[in-house]
């Protein structure tokens, strides 16, 4: 059975093309609560047409035109909303007069230095005299930092917008960000942050990183490291990371629970983890991945790999539209794909000078690095051509450290123990740091 024959792929196709005809045409429109009702439209008609077990895997005809319908409409509705929400809607003040915005961050704070970078979603604003007005529209904020801000945040703002610096708010040293209402998840995270990373450590912040998506501690010659050897990804929350939790989680449960039983505590644990950490575009799509797949299997079905992928990217389509369209997601969803795809004819090719695992890892990873070179080229102009190489090294490396941090925290409870852990985290840290510098100088292809 071929891609094209399969109503998942078809759907996800469609549905990708309308994005980005939605994105490029800037359709506005409420589409108010109709829009909402097409995921259900798209399983609903298979459901009640073909029956449920025509949900994970299809025939072409009828199916492959059903999914490119619904499969379009999810696609621009969503688009649509997405315009909707950003288009302006603001009356009542000139923009000089602006001192004081409150709204609700739309993601983490990213630190700069001596100030933090907000992404904010108005609703009020406020001149100097005092008069307040509705207001409905995004911006980016620079503000003095004074600690961290988690997505969900409610903050109220003084400063002014930068002249000519296409709406960019910037705040006043003397005026820090005023914290109105923090959401429960957020209150949380900041409680497991504060108690997991009270130390302080370039490994710790590593840590962080890996495991909370929080890169502020991090030395910036560590992430050109990265970003040059081709290994940036392994930064941002993704597959690989959940991968290495499922696998930790498994050996932790596994003389506690049968198998299926494993994989329901961990589907739950990961969607809790997903609310802690945000909803990262890459997370996302790991985490829907495997929670497709823990559906499947109580089914007592198996689906397969390319159908589990589709049924994700729409399920991510319809949770969280506005991150579709993002490089992460973008590279996330076609480095998946390429190993799908690629990964088998490459071990046909390797396996008379390669034996496993190493033969399953080179034909994975560069699996990965061929599908998303053009787009890696196109969005930041350079690719390490060894990337591939520097992923299957760091690893095993990453793998361990992100073990030892998890058992650190595990354990924290218990002073005796702390000293050899911070040993092996620093030693692999160090590990970690010199693979990713050495093959920052390897060759890679560099556009002007």
């Amino acid at each position: 059975m071929t891609l094209l024959q399969r109503f998942s792929a078809a759907a996800a196709l469609s549905c990708g093309i309308a994005y980005a005809a939605g994105s490029c045409f800037t359709l506005i429109f409420s589409p108010d609560i109709f829009w909402i009702t097409i995921p259900f439209l798209y399983y609903g008609f298979v459901f009640l047409l073909f029956g449920p077990h025509h949900l994970f895997r299809l025939k072409l005809s009828k199916d492959f035109l059903l999914g490119l319908i619904l499969g379009s409409c999810l696609g621009l509705f969503s688009i649509c909303k997405i315009n909707y929400e950003h288009a302006n809607c603001y009356h009542g003040m000139e923009i000089k007069q602006v001192r004081s915005v409150e709204g609700t961050l739309q993601q983490d704070g990213s630190r700069k230095g001596t100030r933090v970078v907000l992404l904010l979603g108005v609703h009020a604003v406020e001149d100097r005299m005092g008069n307040r007005h509705s207001a409905r529209f995004n911006l980016a904020a620079l503000v003095p930092y004074t600690g961290k801000y988690f997505a969900g945040d409610r903050v109220r703002l003084q400063g002014h917008f930068v002249p000519d610096g296409g709406g960019i708010f910037f705040g006043d040293a003397n005026c820090p960000p005023v914290l109105l209402y923090r959401p429960v998840l957020a209150s949380i995270r900041s409680y497991v942050l504060h108690n997991a990373f009270h130390q302080k450590g370039e490994h710790l912040a590593l840590l962080e990183a890996l495991c909370f998506g929080i890169k502020d501690g991090l030395e910036e010659e560590l992430g050109i490291a990265f970003r040059k050897s081709g290994t940036s990804h392994i930064l941002a929350l993704s597959g690989m990371h959940v991968g290495i939790l499922v696998l930790f989680l498994q050996v932790v449960m596994g003389p506690l629970f049968k198998p299926l039983t494993r994989k329901v505590i961990v589907s739950v644990f990961l969607i809790v983890y997903w609310l802690l950490v945000g909803p990262f575009p890459s997370l996302v799509r790991a985490i829907l991945m495997y929670g497709i797949y823990t559906i499947a299997l109580l089914m007592g079905r198996k689906i397969h790999s390319l159908d589990l992928l589709s049924h994700s990217f729409l399920l991510s389509c319809f949770l969280f539209p506005h991150s579709v369209l993002s490089y992460s997601s973008i590279l996330s969803y076609t480095a998946v794909g390429g190993i799908f795809i690629l990964s088998q004819p490459l071990q046909r090719r390797f396996r008379s000078i390669l034996f496993d695992p190493f033969l399953s890892a080179v034909s994975v990873s560069l699996g990965a690095q061929i599908a998303t070179a053009p787009l890696t080229l196109y969005f930041f102009s350079h690719l390490a051509l060894f990337g591939w190489l520097a992923s299957i090294v760091l690893s095993p490396l990453i793998t361990l450290f992100m073990w030892m941090g998890l058992l650190s925290i595990m354990v924290g409870g218990f002073p005796f123990l702390n000293p050899y852990l911070q040993g092996t985290l620093e030693f692999l840290y160090t590990a970690i740091v010199y693979v990713a510098e050495t093959f920052a100088k390897f060759p890679a292809i560099q556009l002007p």
